[in-house]
């Protein structure tokens, strides 16, 4: 495998580690003319270290429903279109053994055993791969197949929802690389696994 092209898991999670995007005092988006400072963390200062997004195949439809530029409005935070560009512009890549709808460019499904599949995308010439499915990306933890991890947690206590963390067959050894906070109260952390 390329030890340059690795595989970055970016999620983000409630305090209990529920995937949700919760209202709390400070959220949403800020003013046309401000910088969004998790979403300037969590992707855009990492864009050109990036070309190739990973989901299984229900983010997959979820993100071609809402990212292309063609649903992007005028009356949005000007970070959308940017980040719908991103998206457009990168690889997408479906874990699906189900072909996907040719609606997004860029965009081609894999099947078969995980593993293999991305020791084959990883051999691939390119940049880091994001994976941005909550399913996926579990999976991929099981395995040991994530090299870093970017995490925004927002200061909720959630109780409910899609609970990201699950249990792992053996545990993981993190470092962390960076960590930074809001004054929303949000953390961002970014770790690499110890191999």
């Amino acid at each position: 495998m390329s030890e340059n092209r690795r595989v970055v898991l970016s999620m983000y999670l409630t305090l209990d580690g529920y995937n949700e995007f919760p209202s709390y005092p400070g959220s949403g988006d800020p003013p046309a003319s401000v910088t969004d400072p998790v979403s300037e963390q969590m992707w855009t200062k990492r864009w050109g270290t990036i070309d190739t997004l990973l989901f299984d195949r229900e983010t997959f439809d979820q993100w071609a429903e809402f990212w292309p530029t063609a649903m992007r409005s005028s009356e949005e935070h000007p970070w959308y279109r940017q980040m719908s560009e991103f998206a457009e512009a990168a690889h997408k890549i479906v874990f699906s053994d189900s072909s996907i709808p040719d609606a997004w460019r860029n965009s081609r499904t894999v099947g078969g055993d995980v593993t293999t599949a991305l020791s084959e995308l990883k051999r691939e010439p390119g940049k880091n791969m994001v994976v941005v499915a909550p399913a996926l990306g579990m999976e991929l933890a099981r395995r040991g197949l994530v090299d870093e991890y970017l995490f925004a947690v927002q200061p909720v206590i959630l109780g409910k929802g899609r609970r990201f963390f699950g249990e792992l067959p053996n545990q993981q050894t993190l470092r962390l690389l960076e960590a930074q906070y809001f004054k929303a109260g949000e953390l961002f952390l970014r770790y690499e696994t110890v191999r």
